[in-house]
């Protein structure tokens, strides 16, 4: 409530946090790991710049500072079985025609609607401010939101780099999943909660389809 966000956002971030837990707890989904990495260090660093938004103070960043440094210690020592690994260098383009034609159109949807979304986000234009005062969010969010989203547009855009492409498209689906359940928690269930689930099932479908490289092969030691 100090920070200014809705009491239902501690439900999303409820779930999100047991998914994280779990998929840091199976063994293998070197992928799925990837993701709940990613989660993890999208929420502590985004906790920990709300604080300071509102000049909290050193003391109220203690806590999202130490787990940032243990979901990052973490991750750097995972053990090999536990690593999603891909080729250094460009990524491989692997797919057929028909594929690549369908992953680029998706790809770029995703894309203008997350580079234009941000730019709005971060201008706070009035449709904006509308949509997140009827949530309930603080203003300062839709900066926070806008910079993000401008960041994951980027990554996309960018040849190669597959592990922080993988990080991008995990940010979009938290976007817009959590948008979708802020929406039902609002009962604002209209045309954006519908725009929004087709902008999930295009951002699924560019990161199934997405051309990728071979893993390193590791020599027997």
């Amino acid at each position: 409530a100090h920070l200014g966000y809705p009491a239902y956002l501690m439900t999303i971030l409820g779930v999100w946090y047991v998914l994280a837990g779990l998929a840091l707890t199976v063994p293998g989904f070197p992928r799925l790991k990837e993701w709940a990495y990613a989660g993890l260090v999208f929420n502590y660093s985004g906790a920990m710049v709300s604080h300071l938004v509102l000049g909290d103070g050193v003391g109220a960043v203690v806590g999202p500072v130490v787990f940032l440094g243990l979901t990052w210690t973490s991750w750097a020592l995972r053990p090999a079985g536990r690593r999603f690994d891909v080729a250094p260098g460009p990524l491989a383009v692997t797919l057929s025609r028909a594929r690549r034609v369908v992953y680029c159109a998706c790809t770029a949807l995703v894309v203008i609607e997350f580079a234009v979304g941000g730019v709005c986000d971060i201008l706070q234009i009035s449709f904006v401010e509308t949509v997140m005062t009827r949530l309930g969010y603080p203003g300062y969010f839709t900066v926070l939101l806008g910079i993000a989203k401008l960041a994951a547009t980027a990554a996309l855009l960018i040849p190669g780099y597959p592990r922080v492409k993988e990080w991008a498209y995990a940010g979009v689906i938290f976007c817009t999943t959590g948008a979708i359940a802020s929406h039902v928690a609002a009962n604002d269930i209209g045309v954006e909660v519908l725009y929004l689930t087709i902008v999930t099932a295009f951002a699924l479908a560019s990161w199934a389809l997405r051309p990728t490289a071979p893993a390193p092969v590791r020599e027997a030691s």
